[in-house]
């Protein structure tokens, strides 16, 4: 996986920050990603709701990601459930530009 797309895609979406030092290990990484995303997703929760379902519409979450996510009432286990869709959602989004690119170069 390559960290600084992920970062990138975040910061820009959702003003999540980037990480300086490299964290041992790959999960270690997406858990601190992925809290400091559902922080941010609370903030929105809180302030702005509107504007969450924009970006989740703009970098393509599902609604019935979505929806299931708020079904679980808690803000803390919503935005932790959302952070996580995101987070899938753009890795998924990296891994096809990256064979969609693979395939471009051999042809």
């Amino acid at each position: 996986m390559d960290r600084s797309e992920l970062e990138n895609i975040l910061s820009a979406s959702f003003g999540v920050q980037r990480w300086e030092n490299q964290l041992d290990s790959e999960s270690e990484y997406l858990k601190k990603v992925q809290e400091a995303l559902a922080n941010r997703i609370k903030y929105f929760i809180r302030t702005d709701v509107d504007k969450l379902f924009q970006i989740l519409y703009k970098v393509d979450v599902s609604q019935s990601d979505t929806d299931k996510a708020f079904d679980l009432g808690d803000i803390n286990l919503v935005s932790l459930k959302i952070a996580e869709n995101i987070i899938n959602r753009q890795l998924r989004k990296i891994d096809y530009a990256r064979e969609f690119y693979k395939k471009g170069e051999k042809l």
